[in-house]
């Protein structure tokens, strides 16, 4: 797996990095850590967490993963959106909820939608930034942390002249490396330049259908994470079906069959990678099959500037325009 200096951070980390959003659905912790490890001897190097995460579980999970990897990883994770309180590390209390709802999909859904209405978001201030670090120093199992990140913030919230402060101070403190935010792109867009330099990092989420990394005009020394790369999977999947007769045009065109589902995700990754060439580029799976054929895509250039280009005409084209702002 290709490893490079992720921008002007002086951090060294995997080009495909792994996201720990889904660390908590599986039945058993030593499961999670098994995905982890997979991931790890596949040459995935990077790993994206926060204290939302599972309840506030997932760190944890993530800090016994990472015990005697030092130097060998790079790990984010962020502040500013509590887990709703009585249920952080309450794993017996989760645990049971999930394997009574688990044959019921939609009241797992509904569950969790409640619960997270229930959690506390934007707590930006500098003390909250300290005491969340702190917490994920203690869960993760480390005195550092590689990069510390702003979950969900606005330009407005990361204006904070006291937080950056703080956070400098944890910089010069040995307790982080960089900071930056990790935000949906709507709360970024363009105005993103204007942000302190004391942010090294953004990170948001960029696909073949939402091409926001094109858009964002950013200082060079600022690194980009990006993720939810494959969002129009199941979009195009499902317009192939829809609309063969123009799914078999761009396939002659492309040379590659535009309606195989292995194609539109491994041209889904292509494109990330390539986009975000000096960043990380992050995706989730409980699938250790998935995940090893991501190692393995990312490891090789399958497809030609042309294949790619055609491709993006067809996701312009097959997806209608108000479904990809939806998504």
């Amino acid at each position: 797996m290709r490893r490079h200096n992720v921008g002007q951070t002086g951090i060294v980390a995997s080009h495909l990095g792994f996201g720990c959003v889904k660390l908590t659905t599986h039945r058993q912790r030593r499961e999670a850590i098994r995905i982890l490890d997979h991931a790890f001897a596949l040459g995935i190097t990077h790993f994206d967490v926060a204290r939302a995460y599972g309840f506030g579980r997932a760190e944890g999970i993530l800090g016994q993963f990472l015990r005697g990897k030092k130097g060998r990883v790079t790990v984010a994770t962020k502040f500013g959106i509590q887990p709703p309180a009585g249920l952080t590390g309450n794993r017996r209390v989760i645990d049971l909820a999930k394997k009574i709802l688990r044959p019921f999909p939609s009241l797992v859904r509904m569950a969790q939608k409640r619960v997270s209405q229930r959690g506390q978001s934007g707590i930006f201030t500098a003390q909250d930034a300290v005491q969340s670090l702190e917490t994920s120093l203690r869960e993760l199992g480390t005195d550092c942390i590689d990069m510390l990140l702003l979950h969900e913030a606005t330009l407005l919230d990361a204006a904070n002249n006291g937080l950056i402060e703080t956070l400098q101070q944890q910089v010069s403190l040995g307790k982080i490396r960089c900071f930056g935010m990790a935000s949906d792109f709507k709360k970024l867009s363009k105005e993103a330049r204007h942000l302190s330099p004391g942010y090294k990092i953004l990170q948001f989420d960029d696909n073949a259908s939402s091409r926001n990394l094109q858009t964002l005009v950013r200082p060079e020394y600022r690194a980009l994470i990006t993720h939810s790369i494959f969002k129009p999977y199941e979009s195009l999947r499902a317009a192939a079906v829809a609309q063969p007769a123009l799914t078999r045009q761009y396939s002659l065109r492309a040379d590659l069959p535009l309606d195989d589902a292995q194609v539109i995700g491994s041209l889904l990754l292509e494109f990330a990678l390539r986009s975000n060439c000096d960043g990380v580029v992050l995706f989730s799976s409980a699938n250790p099959a998935r995940i090893t054929a991501n190692a393995t895509d990312a490891e090789s250039t399958q497809y030609s500037e042309q294949q790619l280009a055609v491709f993006l005409e067809f996701v312009d084209t097959i997806i209608p325009p108000a479904t990809r702002l939806a998504s």
